[in-house]
């Protein structure tokens, strides 16, 4: 894997990129230096000397892959240090153990190993019941700059919900999400919970279907957010029964539609976007004309 110094990286030593850009760990970065295995023009690098403008450094690292199952893919952007995807509903994110092989994740270690260009690492994740973007790390230098931004709230995303009933006006629920100790499977509201806020803007409305098409900004990224806030406002989402919407359809009616980043190794804003897939709109169908 290949990194070039960017201009506003001029005069750092690789030690100070690591640390405070990258945020690789202190005995991560002895491992780094003790292996000689970071070139420049083809020699080991002086962790400590400065580095120039349009210096090409090439890394090998020795990350972990996990087991390729092959599945189609939907790729809407890849380099080679990360990998943004269109999850379909009913795919886990990531398998929990060893033994499960069918998660999105794997799907796209078999896409990385077609051209031998890195390991899938989820930098978040979305339910099962939801579609839209992922964002996966090749390497592990991209995921710990990646989960930097991400705790730092620096990777911005947006999705469309269809709600239960007829929301008025946009709203922002500030409330804190922690576990349902009633069911082992579900968030709640809590006030002992973690803190979360979602921005939730109207797009239309269908009075006689009684339900309200949103976008739905996070501030924050907590697990079921999305569905526990709307739910809460006693606005679930159509077909989340797990929160109290009403099953009107075969999926819940939640999808991950934008994802904003700015590239760690090149400094680009990303916007990426994808609409919802036929399902979404036969679904969608069945209940209003939204």
């Amino acid at each position: 894997m290949q990194i070039q110094i960017l201009p506003t990286w001029d005069g750092l030593t690789l030690s100070q990129i690591l640390k405070d850009l990258f945020h690789i760990g202190k005995k991560a970065r002895h491992e780094m230096r003790m292996a000689r295995e970071v070139l420049r023009d083809g020699q080991p690098i002086d962790f400590e000397k400065p580095l120039s403008s349009g210096d090409i450094l090439t890394f090998s690292l020795h990350d972990n892959p996990i087991t390729a199952t092959k599945a189609p893919l939907d790729v809407r952007f890849e380099d080679q240090h990360l990998l943004i995807v269109n999850k379909p509903v009913g795919v886990k994110t990531h398998p929990n153990d060893p033994t499960e092989t069918n998660t999105l994740a794997n799907f796209v270690q078999f896409h990385l190993n077609q051209s031998k260009s890195g390991t899938a690492m989820p930098v978040h994740r979305l339910d099962q019941t939801t579609s839209g973007l992922i964002l996966f790390a090749k390497h592990s230098l991209s995921l710990a700059a990646l989960s930097d931004k991400l705790m730092k709230r620096q990777i911005k995303r947006e999705y469309l919900a269809i709600l239960d009933g007829v929301l008025e006006g946009d709203r922002t629920i500030n409330q804190p999400i922690g576990n349902d100790r009633h069911h082992s499977g579900r968030k709640r509201v809590s006030p002992n919970g973690q803190s979360a806020e979602t921005h939730i803007h109207v797009l239309e409305k269908d009075k006689a279907a009684s339900v309200t098409l949103v976008r739905c900004k996070l501030t924050t990224g907590r697990t079921h957010q999305i569905r526990v806030h709307t739910s809460s406002i006693g606005h679930p989402i159509i077909g989340d029964t797990l929160y109290g919407g009403p099953k009107r359809t075969k999926r819940v009616m939640l999808h991950a539609e934008r994802l904003y980043l700015s590239h760690p190794f090149t400094e680009k804003n990303m916007t990426i976007e994808v609409a919802p897939g036929a399902d979404w709109q036969s679904n969608k169908k069945s209940f209003t004309t939204l």
